[in-house]
């Protein structure tokens, strides 16, 4: 993640963040099928096209440019979402981007 996660979630469920270190990010992602940034490209992609994951969606656009992916080739993931995926899609991406952009400062 590259900074120390928190939220209601871990607030709740203290257990859980050892749980997605074990389990999600240590078993499934430890895998070699696909290098660190095609991972965030898939989860950003999926993420966007559920409804209420919007806070989920603005952190990995934040893990996407820590491993590396640019604001540009993020925008134009939201691209390749409006142009093939659905408009919806490519909104929330592009909002969670813009969000963290303002974030960081970036542009």
């Amino acid at each position: 993640m590259g900074a120390p996660v928190r939220g209601p979630v871990y607030e709740f469920a203290p257990a859980i963040d050892e749980y997605l270190k074990a389990h999600l990010f240590g078993a499934i992602f430890e895998r070699d099928n696909f290098e660190w940034q095609s991972r965030q490209i898939a989860t950003v992609s999926m993420l966007s096209s559920l409804t209420g994951a919007e806070a989920q969606l603005q952190s990995h656009m934040r893990v996407s440019m820590n491993v590396g992916l640019t604001a540009s080739q993020l925008r134009q993931l939201t691209q390749v979402l409006a142009d093939r995926v659905d408009a919806e899609n490519a909104r929330r991406a592009r909002e969670a981007l813009a969000r963290q952009l303002a974030t960081t400062g970036g542009g």
